[in-house]
């Protein structure tokens, strides 16, 4: 008979609601099927994402990004709050910043009492697609954060039903890769101030709170609106903030759940 193999040591974390299951140099890297699994609400864990620890040569850490349904994301702004978090958890000696590397960057992420800050370094590909006809969005924007985002402009997001319009935009033909998609809400404009709703690809679902999606949202705004500097953003998750200049970053709550160890042999 075989060895049962060694269970998954993990730590969670949430990033505004946003929940991730973090596993520290694993000695074997989870497939997809135990992703899925662990990512479950009602049979596993529990989360939005697996996060895979390692060795970086070039920073404090190096982040892989797994989604809930078991594909491999190129970055995730929370993710990476809550690995940095999680880092300056196990550290004896606070450091005022954390370099993790994702896929495509080097990500530096300032430490300001557990808020964490995150430098947006990928910001590219803005676009002005017009998808304002089909259903009562009053502007539409494109952009690439880390991680593609359509971002629309509602009159009411809370009444939008996300899982039936968002779905075909994500799978647009116009994205090979497929696209995540907010809802922007202006609450208040003289303080710059917006409810975000965003369906996440990979999680296929709305989260309650999307580090590349509020940033892509903040943009929107500066786009449509001049917004600028501190941009106030409010998600199911709570409440955080995009500051916008010649850097962009985004910062928020970030809290410690639980942890645990997940089996392989079920």
């Amino acid at each position: 008979m075989e060895p049962m193999k060694a269970p998954f040591l993990f730590v969670k974390y949430s990033g505004n609601g946003n929940d991730f299951i973090i596993l520290n140099r694993p000695s074997e890297n989870p497939t997809s099927e135990i992703i899925t699994q662990m990512c479950d609400r009602y049979f596993g864990i529990g989360a939005d994402g697996v996060l895979i620890l390692s060795e970086s040569a070039v920073a404090d850490g190096r982040m892989r990004i797994f989604n809930a349904d078991g594909g491999e994301a190129e970055m995730c702004a929370n993710g990476l709050r809550c690995l940095a978090t999680y880092l300056d958890d196990l550290s004896s000696e606070k450091k005022s910043s954390y370099t993790i590397q994702t896929m495509n960057s080097v990500y530096t992420v300032y430490n300001l009492n557990h808020a964490m800050a995150i430098e947006m370094a990928e910001i590219k590909d803005r676009n002005l697609y017009d998808f304002t006809g089909k259903h009562p969005f009053e502007k539409s924007f494109y952009i690439n954060t880390g991680v593609p985002h359509l971002v629309f402009l509602v009159t009411n997001a809370h009444s939008i039903n996300i899982k039936e319009i968002a779905p075909p935009y994500r799978h647009h033909h116009m994205f090979p890769n497929g696209s995540n998609v907010s809802f922007v809400e202006v609450k208040d404009e003289g303080s710059q101030f917006a409810y975000v709703r965003t369906f996440e690809r990979g999680v296929e679902d709305e989260t309650h709170s999307c580090g590349t999606g509020l940033t892509a949202s903040a943009l929107a705004l500066e786009h449509w609106f001049g917004w600028r500097k501190e941009i106030k953003l409010q998600t199911k998750g709570g409440k955080q903030k995009v500051s916008v200049g010649d850097k962009v970053f985004y910062s928020g709550e970030v809290r410690f759940c639980f942890s645990g160890e997940y089996p392989l042999e079920r």
